[in-house]
C-alpha cells in the first residue's frame, strides 16, 4: 500500500540517521516500528489478566490486614527472592 505521511521535520531528520547507522532505508526503519508498535499492543491485549487474591488465604474474602503485616509479608517475599537469587 502506497500512502503519505507528513511528519515533523525533527522527527524525519532523527528517522534518517537512526536508519542510516542501522544500513536500513527510511521505509524499512519505518514499517519496523510500526510492526513492532501493532505487536506490542496485541500482546499487552492478550495478556492474561491478573487472578485475585494475589495473596492466598484460606478463608478468601477474610483478609484483614494491617499495614504492618503487609510490610511484614513483602520483606519475607523479598528476603526469599534474594536467597534464591544468590543462590545462583
Amino acid at each position: 500500500m502506497r500512502t503519505t505521511l507528513e511528519i515533523p521535520d525533527a522527527l524525519g531528520r532523527r528517522v534518517k540517521v537512526v536508519a542510516a547507522r542501522r544500513g536500513l532505508s527510511m521505509k524499512a526503519l519505518i514499517v519496523a516500528a510500526l510492526e513492532n508498535e501493532l505487536d506490542t499492543r496485541k500482546r499487552i491485549a492478550q495478556a492474561q489478566p491478573l487472578r485475585f487474591p494475589l495473596i492466598s488465604s484460606p478463608t478468601p474474602g477474610c483478609y484483614d490486614l494491617k499495614p504492618e503485616e503487609i510490610k511484614a509479608i513483602l520483606l519475607r517475599e523479598e528476603a526469599a527472592a534474594y536467597e534464591a537469587f544468590e543462590r545462583r
